[in-house]
C-alpha cells in the first residue's frame, strides 16, 4: 500500500508534508546523536561572560585550517573581542601566535608581537570598540613546518 494513494484534493499534499516532516525530524535527530569530529578544537571564551561568540575564521596553513580567529561581541557596550588560536588537531607545536584587529579603516591593535611575548596556544583577547561600524581581523603563527597567516576585512558590523 502506497502512502501516496489518490485521496480527495489537498489530502495528498497534507500526507506528503507530514511524511517529509517526520522524515526530517527523524534524520535530524540522528544527526544530533552522531559523534562529533574525533579531533574537535576547544574554543574558550577568554573575553568574559558578557561577550557572545559570533564566528571563527580559519588561519590557513598548508592548505588547511591551522588555527582560528574567534570573534565575540558585547551588544551592550559595542565592543568586539578577538582571539587567535591554533588548531591542536592539525598543529602539535606553535609559537609566536599573533592576533590583530581594528575598526575598519582605523589603527591596528595587536597582541603577541611585542618583545618578550611568545604565545604558544592563543593570542588575545583584543577589544575593539566599533559600534555601528565593521571590524577587520588578522591572525598568524609559526611552526617548525612554516607559518600561517590570514586576514579578513569587515567580518562583523555591529
Amino acid at each position: 500500500m502506497s502512502i501516496f494513494r489518490r485521496t480527495p484534493a489537498g489530502t495528498l499534499r497534507t500526507r506528503t508534508a507530514a511524511v517529509l516532516g517526520t522524515l526530517a525530524l527523524t534524520t535530524s535527530g540522528l544527526v544530533g546523536l552522531s559523534a562529533g569530529p574525533a579531533n574537535a578544537i576547544p574554543r574558550t571564551n577568554y573575553c568574559g561572560s558578557s561577550y557572545g561568540f559570533l564566528k571563527s575564521w580559519p588561519i590557513s596553513w598548508r592548505g588547511q585550517s591551522g588555527g582560528y580567529i574567534d570573534v565575540y561581541y558585547n551588544s551592550s557596550n559595542g565592543y568586539n573581542c578577538v582571539i587567535a588560536r591554533t588548531n591542536d588537531s592539525v598543529i602539535s607545536s606553535a609559537w609566536d601566535i599573533v592576533v590583530a584587529a581594528r575598526k575598519s579603516g582605523g589603527t591596528w591593535q595587536t597582541d603577541g608581537d611585542k618583545p618578550g611575548q611568545n604565545f604558544t596556544k592563543y593570542a588575545g583577547p583584543l577589544y575593539v570598540y566599533a559600534p555601528n561600524s565593521c571590524i577587520d581581523i588578522s591572525g598568524s603563527f609559526d611552526t617548525s613546518g612554516g607559518g600561517g597567516a590570514t586576514g579578513y576585512d569587515r567580518v562583523h558590523c555591529g
